[in-house]
């Protein structure tokens, strides 16, 4: 349904793998490649496609100048969901549309991104995971990841990378390390220890 609704629209439908392949211009802050996540604000903390900007569909009209604040351009190649079927995110494109998006993607075609690569949290996602017995690799502290390597951390649990916000490059290739080794549910905060303690 999903997907015959994007194709009314007239919207590409991508998938995982296509995510993945823009992955580097995703991670550059080009603004040539953009992606927005529809979900509400407490599924978005909890993990999200990396760089991914937070507009949930119920609060579009809210949320939309902060967005256009970003300065992305019309034609910038955007992606919209989290590779499943997700009506919040065919509402966003049809908003963005009228806006004069031209270049809208619609992420909706599996499997889910979080199965197939490291996420991004925020702090309150960190915290929320902290809280539970995710496992908190403090980056500045273990930079190559050595002593979390060398530890014998199950692999299926939730491993949080945190490292400084003007370290993103740094802290995304040790989330795709962990990952590369085989734990399935990397993710990074881009923020400091002390924000989610």
């Amino acid at each position: 349904v999903i997907m015959k609704a994007a194709a009314d629209m007239g919207v590409e439908v991508v998938s995982t793998d296509y995510v993945l392949a823009r992955l580097p211009q995703l991670l550059s802050g080009s603004g040539q490649v953009f992606v927005i996540d529809a979900r509400p604000g407490r599924n978005y903390d909890e993990g999200h496609v990396p760089t991914a900007y937070n507009i949930f569909d119920a609060k579009f009209k809210l949320l939309y100048p902060d967005f256009e604040k970003l300065g992305i351009a019309k034609d910038a190649e955007i992606f919209l969901g989290i590779g499943r079927p997700c009506p919040m995110s065919l509402n966003n494109i049809k908003l963005l549309k009228e806006k004069g998006y031209t270049n809208l993607k619609a992420f909706v075609k599996g499997p889910v991104y979080f199965e197939k690569s490291y996420f991004e949290v925020s702090a309150k996602g960190a915290k929320k995971a902290a809280g539970k017995g995710a496992r908190i690799v403090d980056l500045s502290q273990d930079p190559a990841l050595a002593t979390f390597m060398a530890s014998s951390a199950p692999k299926d649990r939730l491993v949080v990378l945190v490292g400084p916000p003007a370290s993103k490059a740094d802290n995304y290739a040790a989330a795709a390390k962990v990952y590369g080794a085989g734990y399935i549910k990397p993710a990074v905060f881009n923020g400091a220890l002390a924000d989610i303690q």
